[in-house]
């Protein structure tokens, strides 16, 4: 796996590049696209990846016909103004989201972002990436969020221990 800014591509692939990760993330995102974040990704053009906290990243694996597209993220203005991410469903859960947050993470030095209570594999996600819940807000609709946010100066990563073959599941038995 490949993970890339947008920016690495040539000027003339530009255009391209963007609407396939623009239709990637409608596709793949989920309703969290559908909002003013993603208008914000379809307004985005080169001059405004150049800005100081954005940033759109891919990641590609090789396939027969070239880089397949897998994951894509974007974040603009450190998360405050907008940030998606997305993997394709046969790509999850094998650190695809988890990369991109990271890479995302060590370029822009710091980023925040808000996830529904609803939403554990993203908070689960963003944890494991670097970032630390901060306050709970409610969105226009009334729905709880939890503000999550990091910088790349926190090098603390909780990791839970795995469970080995013949280990009890309770560890504290009352």
């Amino acid at each position: 796996m490949q993970v890339a800014s947008l920016l690495s591509f040539p000027r003339k692939e530009w255009s391209r590049k963007h609407a396939q990760v623009m239709r990637f993330l409608f596709e793949y995102g989920g309703k969290q696209t559908l909002g003013e974040d993603y208008i914000k990704l379809a307004q985005a053009n080169e001059y405004t990846l150049l800005q100081p906290g954005t940033s759109l990243l891919t990641a590609t694996v090789r396939g027969e016909t070239g880089p397949v597209l897998i994951g894509a993220s974007f974040i603009k203005d450190y998360g405050e103004e907008a940030f998606l991410i997305a993997v394709h469903p046969l790509y999850r859960r094998k650190g695809i989201g988890f990369s991109l947050l990271s890479k995302q993470l060590a370029l822009l030095g710091k980023m925040q972002c808000h996830a529904g209570l609803n939403q554990l594999p993203f908070v689960n996600l963003c944890f494991r990436a670097g970032l630390t819940a901060s306050s709970l807000t409610k969105d226009p609709s009334g729905r709880t969020l939890l503000n999550l946010e990091g910088d790349s100066n926190n090098t603390v990563r909780l990791q839970a221990d795995p469970i080995k073959e013949g280990e009890t599941l309770c560890r504290f038995p009352s």
